[in-house]
């Protein structure tokens, strides 16, 4: 069921099948629904051991009152941007070192499903024996509609697709490697919440999700809170720049609440043996209220010396008569 379709093809894929970026984020257990049918799970994460046959299964639900007729399809997938949505590739395409769409083997050509049924749909995955070290990446697809060859037909109603992502690992040379390419957040802030961006380079061969924390301290060197890194548990891909952002929210009880210079030490811990990365930065909070108070009480002072002189001149005055 590889089909050999056209760059602008994949191009159109890219865009229209916008929801699967979220499979990035969702845990394991999740699961994606799309014109009815249910697939689970979005995510695998897997070994793929060389010259050996890794056995999958997708559990496909119809939850409809009519049949649902789909065809199963492998692509390939990288990193798109900076937020991690996905971007897909033949599997005839050979120039993706982290392919994994050419390795996926299905027994079946389509699946029907009735009313209410669950199917569990079975694939492979054959690992050539001389497969490349670390990271390979490929999703199944299941298209509303056959894919086969020619211009019109390419153009595959990709709104009515569901899919499932799999992220393999080949062991062998593995590196794990990441650049904090920024850690930065505004300089001043009137109000909470407080946004701060991290984007990491993944300079390895294999994905890693990354975790962590900000230590907001105060001027005391005090720790007022600590904020958690890629809460949404987000994948870098190899080769790769990925944006976090992270919010500081107000949740401080007292009147005044948070005030004054703080600084945010980060670090991100990354990869299987636990790698780090460290990142500071110093910001100020100065709320509204402050600003106000501040202004009226330099108004009221302006406003004593104003008369004062005032009043001095008049004494000044009444003395040379």
């Amino acid at each position: 069921m590889q089909s050999c379709m056209t760059k602008k093809a994949f191009v159109e894929i890219s865009m229209t099948v916008v929801f699967l970026a979220t499979l990035f984020i969702l845990p394991a257990h999740a699961k994606i629904k799309g014109e009815g049918l249910t697939v689970s799970p979005p995510i695998r994460e897997v070994t793929l051991q060389k010259g050996q046959v890794t056995e999958g299964v997708v559990k496909l639900t119809n939850p409809t009152a009519k049949t649902i007729t789909v065809y199963p399809l492998a692509m390939n997938f990288g990193a798109e941007g900076e937020g991690g949505e996905p971007r897909f590739f033949p599997a005839t395409d050979e120039q993706q070192t982290y392919s994994l769409a050419k390795w996926i083997k299905f027994s079946q050509t389509k699946i029907a499903l009735t009313s209410e049924q669950v199917v569990e749909f079975n694939y492979q995955i054959d690992v050539p024996a001389d497969a490349e070290p670390g990271g390979h990446y490929g999703v199944i697809f299941f298209a509303t509609k056959p894919p086969t060859l020619g211009d019109q037909t390419n153009q595959v109603v990709l709104s009515g697709m569901v899919g499932s992502l799999i992220l393999g690992i080949v062991p062998g040379k593995i590196k794990e490697s990441a650049l904090l390419e920024e850690f930065s957040t505004r300089k001043i802030y009137f109000s909470l919440p407080a946004t701060f961006v991290v984007r990491l380079k993944n300079a390895g061969n294999v994905h890693f999700k990354p975790n962590g924390d900000i230590a907001i301290k105060d001027i005391t060197g005090g720790e007022v809170k600590r904020v958690v890194l890629n809460q949404a548990k987000g994948n870098v891909l190899p080769q790769s720049i990925r944006k976090f952002e992270e919010k500081w929210e107000d949740d401080n009880k007292s009147v005044f609440g948070y005030v004054g210079p703080f600084k945010a030490n980060l670090r991100v811990v990354y990869g299987m043996k636990g790698y780090t990365l460290d990142g500071k930065l110093s910001f100020w909070v100065i709320p509204w209220w402050l600003i106000v108070a501040l202004g009226i009480a330099i108004l009221v002072v302006v406003y004593f010396i104003i008369r004062h002189n005032i009043k001095k001149k008049k004494q000044l005055a009444a003395v040379k008569k």
